[in-house]
């Protein structure tokens, strides 16, 4: 069964299937900083936004908290920040736009040192194994959450 884009089941779904992948500490290593990520639904067919707060433990990335509640990226002081609207995640997660032209042409918003970030952009086949392992249905394509 697929799970849907944005909820809390794809979000899980796709972080167990991260910290299960074996490169992922050696991404992780030195790496300290909590990580905020916000799906921006505004006007998409999504109900509400969808907030993450991550954190690297122990080689892997464990979730602090996930809800709806845009507030919580203020609270995440020396975090790496990033919000974007739905359609530009779902173009992401499928592929079609380029995680560092989305940054450069602001799509994506960031807040904090993106160094770190830039460091580790040979691990980005982790991302791909997960996107590869993790069927999505995409609630604009009539899923239910």
């Amino acid at each position: 069964m697929a799970a849907v884009f944005p909820s809390a089941d794809w979000c899980r779904a796709a972080l167990a299937l991260a910290n299960q992948d074996p490169e992922l500490p050696a991404a992780l290593a030195g790496f300290t900083s909590d990580v905020g990520v916000a799906v921006l639904t505004g006007a998409s067919a999504a109900p509400a936004a969808l907030v993450l707060h991550l954190r690297p433990q122990a080689g892997q990335l464990a979730l602090v908290a996930l809800t709806s509640d845009l507030d919580l990226l203020d609270e995440l002081d020396g975090a790496l920040v990033a919000r974007a609207p739905y359609a530009v995640w779902k173009a992401l997660l499928q592929g079609t736009l380029d995680p560092i032209e989305a940054v450069l042409t602001r799509r994506v918003q960031v807040q904090g040192d993106v160094q770190p970030i830039i460091e580790r952009v040979r691990f980005g086949g982790i991302v791909d194994r997960v996107l590869a392992q993790l069927e999505t249905t995409f609630i604009d394509e009539g899923a239910q959450p």
